[in-house]
Order: C-alpha cells, then sequence, then structure tokens
C-alpha cells in the first residue's frame, strides 16, 4: 500500500513543516524549483544525493522570499527592490538563465553553501 506522500507525489524524506517537496519530471538541465507558495518542486529522476543538495539550495531561496528580498511572478524577478524581466525558455529578457550563478541571488546562495 502507497503511503500519502506517494499519491501526492510528495518526498517525505526532503520535505519539512512548512516546505513541502514534490517529486515531478522537471525541464532537462533543472533539478528543483523553488516556488513563491513555499513549495520545492525536485526532478523525480534526479539522485537522491542530488535531491538532497538541490532542495538545500531552493531552501535558501525560500528563506530569501520569507525575507522579502526574492520572488517573482510570470512577468518578473524581484531582487532586493528591482524588477528584472522574464524572458522565455528559463532566460530573461537580457538571455541570462534564470539559474545562472552569476546571478545576485544565485550567488547569495552558492556563496552561502
Amino acid at each position: 500500500m502507497k503511503t500519502k506522500g506517494e499519491l501526492l507525489g510528495i518526498n517525505e524524506e526532503l520535505s519539512t513543516y512548512g516546505r513541502p517537496v514534490f517529486e515531478k519530471d522537471l525541464e532537462p538541465g533543472i533539478i528543483a524549483e523553488a516556488n513563491m507558495d513555499r513549495t520545492t518542486f525536485v526532478d523525480k529522476n534526479a539522485t537522491d544525493k542530488e535531491k538532497k543538495l538541490a532542495v538545500q539550495h531552493e531552501d535558501l531561496h525560500h528563506d530569501q522570499m520569507q525575507r522579502n528580498e526574492l520572488g517573482y511572478d510570470d512577468n518578473y524577478v524581484y531582487w532586493k527592490g528591482k524588477r528584472i524581466r522574464r524572458g522565455s525558455n528559463g532566460n530573461l529578457a537580457n538571455g541570462t538563465k534564470e539559474g545562472d550563478h552569476n546571478l545576485p541571488w544565485e550567488k547569495e546562495v552558492y556563496d552561502e553553501q
């Protein structure tokens, strides 16, 4: 018999109170995503180690969101009061890939890890 987590696609091992982690198919090259609703999506095909490291990374983005430093909607990424237009295919309007390590919100997380 499947657990509730398995039925809902929740990774119970990586989830914490208020921050559930859902396993699903993500776009190629994407291992995890932090969502504005405090959920995290993790690629179900990633290894357990990749999932764990990616969720730790996304939790730091959730912390940024909780401090109102980072946010996003369909059209923009918001970083410390600045609005950056989103483009298509996971890129910002200037062509930078959204997960690029040099973006200030990514750099802050990588520096903290």
